[in-house]
C-alpha cells in the first residue's frame, strides 16, 4: 500500500480523489473544492491517495500537529468497500506515524454511526465521549455533533480541550473553540 501526498489540485489524481471525497461525506462534513484547492498549499496539512496494486483505492487527509495527528477525512473507493482495505490503510498509517492520532466521529445515534465507531475501536481508537461540535465548513453549512476517538488509548479533559482548540482554530478557521452548547 502506497501514500502519496498530493501538492497540485490540477493533477488527475486529485480529481479521481475528489470524486470519492465527494461521494463519500455529507455536504455539511467536507469543504468546498474552492477551499480545498487553497488548503492544499498549507504545510500542516496532507491530502494523501492510498494507492494498492498500482490502483487508486482510498484517500486520507491529514493534519500534523506535531503532539497529535488529526485525520480529518478517510475514505475508500466505493468498489473496494468491505474488503478489508480500511483496515489495512489505517494499520498501515498507524505503523507509519507515532504520534497520537484522533479523528471525529458522528455521535452513535445511527446504526452506521455505531458500525464506524466499532471498526475503529477494533483497530484500536478509543471513544471519547466529551461534548464536542465539528464546526461548520463554510456559511452554508450546518455545525455537527461528533465525538473525538483517539489512538493509542483515551485522553483526559485537558488533552481534549487542548486538542479541539487547535482543531477549532487551526483545522476550521474559527477564532476560539465552539464548546458543546453553541451548536445553535
Amino acid at each position: 500500500m502506497k501514500f502519496i501526498k498530493l501538492e497540485n489540485s490540477d493533477s488527475r489524481e486529485f480529481k479521481e480523489a475528489w470524486k470519492m471525497y465527494e461521494s463519500s461525506f455529507p455536504s455539511d462534513e467536507r469543504r468546498t473544492l474552492e477551499l480545498q484547492k487553497e488548503l492544499i498549499k498549507n504545510k500542516k496539512y496532507n491530502f494523501f491517495i492510498v494507492i494498492k496494486d498500482k490502483v487508486l483505492v482510498a484517500l486520507v487527509a491529514d493534519w500534523d500537529f506535531e503532539d497529535f495527528l488529526f485525520v480529518e477525512h478517510l475514505a475508500v473507493k466505493g468498489e473496494f468497500k468491505r474488503k478489508g482495505i480500511g483496515t489495512e490503510l489505517l494499520k498501515e498509517y498507524l505503523s507509519r506515524n507515532k504520534q497520537k492520532t484522533v479523528l471525529e466521529v458522528e455521535r452513535p445515534e445511527a446504526e452506521i454511526a455505531i458500525k464506524r465507531i466499532k471498526f475503529y475501536e477494533k483497530i484500536g481508537f478509543r471513544l471519547n465521549t466529551f461534548d464536542y461540535v465539528q464546526p461548520p465548513y463554510g456559511k452554508d453549512k450546518n455545525p455537527v455533533p461528533m465525538f473525538l476517538m483517539t489512538y493509542p488509548g483515551k485522553i483526559n479533559e485537558a488533552e481534549f480541550s487542548s486538542i479541539r482548540e487547535k482543531l477549532h482554530i487551526v483545522v476550521y478557521g474559527l477564532e476560539k473553540p465552539l464548546l458543546g452548547g453553541q451548536i445553535n
